[in-house]
């Protein structure tokens, strides 16, 4: 499950910002705001996750 959760983090963190510089391209401002917001809330969400992972322990 971690390792998923990695894999997801790392994938949101390059999709994320090339949407936003393609939605800053077309001088789109809404869309940017709104991929930054979300690519910050799910960034919160997904350190969250894994920090609350950690103090559970090692998974088996």
């Amino acid at each position: 499950m971690r390792g998923l959760l990695i894999a997801m983090m790392v994938l949101m963190n390059v999709g994320g910002p090339a949407s936003l510089i393609f939605s800053l391209r077309q001088a789109n401002w809404g869309a940017a705001l709104n991929t930054l917001a979300l690519l910050v809330l799910l960034d919160v969400l997904g350190f969250w996750l894994l920090s609350s992972m950690r103090e559970d322990g090692p998974s088996k």
